[in-house]
């Protein structure tokens, strides 16, 4: 098999990745016990180390430092399960949890490999059909009257895909990435029109899955974009200047002719949910903004302090599935990567994580910043740090790895 035809290969595995999560979530949904998202991870990352080694692995320091991780958390899985007395299966269980993660370094890592190969206007393509994809598998369903809800039958639609904060991560890098390719629009990659349209519907699926992050993040991007052509975007030709009046134009009458009565319909149940949860936690706004994380930290770090022998726990902690087995919600799962990476891998796993981001973060300031770059890395750190479902979740670690790949081309072509 050529390189071109691997590479073609890696990419098409990426590409189709929505539609597997979805099939995934249509299986569990009517209660199938067909693993079809873990099998086909697990060939992902098969192929991966297929891909590197017949190509002939180069040795640098993502090698590294993808070496370290899978060994240091491997071992940590082992030394749980021996320590803990938990078993075979619940080892398994806990290596899924490994296996998610090594998503954020494998994509990049044979990406880094093949790199000549790739380019931006490439992954731009690719990116335009990833984001498709998981619109597609959102609102389609939601039409149809299908799938599943957060909270109830009105609130939180998140159709077939398995959790709503991961989700709603994949649709807000995909909406960073469609406003970075109108703002390129000097040297287009892919048309305006239908970039304008990618973006209208990724809000669009942000509202639905009516996630307070989500919301929030999208409405005060879309207002940077807003500012960005009125008073800073400069063109050289009529074309462009047309393209900035259009989009403005078109933004307008959107929320003049639709927008009161779509907004309103829409955010309907969110409004009701948050006065909901806003009566129930008798306007604790820390535990409402957090959706009860700070109270699941303070569990957790109480279930920390009283476990015996918990100066191993700090260096190696106590594992996902564990803790979830013991605790439950009273701190079995923060929902904040950091925190949970912590209680479950210690500070050893703690030390993986800061690496990790700090390694791509190096990547994309290295021979002078992207400030492109630099926002989704930062953007990623605050999201997984108090929503959490970024490191961890199947979907999310994918659209990480996804994410990092494109950082390092886009640093390639700017060096």
């Amino acid at each position: 098999m050529s390189e071109r035809i691997r590479l073609h290969i890696f990419l098409l595995l990426i590409m189709i990745f929505p539609i597997v999560d979805i099939f995934n979530g249509v299986f569990i949904s009517y209660g199938s016990n067909i693993p079809l998202g873990t099998a086909y991870r697990i060939f992902f990352i098969a192929y991966i180390l297929y891909g590197v080694l017949a190509k002939g692995m180069k040795q640098t320091d993502d090698y590294v430092l993808l070496l370290i991780t899978l060994f240091s958390l491997t071992i940590i899985c082992i030394f749980q399960a021996f320590f803990f007395a938990t078993g075979f299966n619940l080892l398994v269980e806990e290596m899924s949890y490994v296996i998610r993660f090594s998503l954020c370094l494998l994509i990049p890592f044979f990406a880094k490999q093949f790199g000549a190969a790739l380019s931006v206007k490439r992954l731009s393509k690719l990116t335009i059909v990833l984001d498709v994809f998981l619109i597609g598998g959102l609102i389609v369903p939601y039409v149809l009257g299908l799938g599943n809800n957060t909270y109830d039958d009105a609130a939180g639609f998140k159709g077939f895909y398995f959790a709503t904060n991961d989700i709603a991560y994949a649709f807000l890098i995909m909406l960073f990435f469609v406003g970075w390719f109108l703002i390129q629009q000097h040297k287009p990659i892919v048309p305006a029109s239908l970039l304008l349209i990618l973006y209208f519907l990724n809000m669009y699926c942000l509202l639905i899955l009516g996630t307070k992050s989500g919301l929030l993040t999208g409405v005060l991007y879309s207002f940077y974009l807003i500012g960005y052509f009125l008073f800073r975007y400069r063109s050289d030709s009529l074309h462009e200047q047309f393209f900035v009046f259009e989009f403005l134009l078109g933004l307008l009458l959107f929320l003049l002719m639709k927008g009161k009565e779509f907004l309103l319909t829409s955010l309907s149940s969110v409004i009701a949910r948050f006065t909901y949860f806003r009566t129930l936690y008798q306007d604790d706004w820390p535990r409402l903004l957090l959706s009860s994380r700070n109270v699941y930290l303070r569990d957790a770090a109480a279930n920390f302090s009283q476990a015996p022998k918990n100066q191993l726990i700090f260096w190696f902690g106590s594992g996902f599935e564990n803790r979830w087995n013991w605790y439950g919600r009273k701190g079995g799962l923060i929902e904040m990567d950091f925190f949970d990476m912590f209680f479950s891998y210690g500070i050893i796993g703690t030390i993986i994580l800061v690496a990790v981001v700090v390694h791509f973060l190096r990547v994309a300031v290295y021979q002078g910043s992207n400030k492109f770059c630099v926002f989704l890395l930062i953007f990623t750190v605050i999201y997984s740090f108090l929503v959490g479902h970024v490191f961890f979740s199947a979907l999310s670690a994918t659209v990480f790895g996804f994410m990092c790949m494109f950082i390092q081309v886009i640093k390639e072509e700017q060096i």
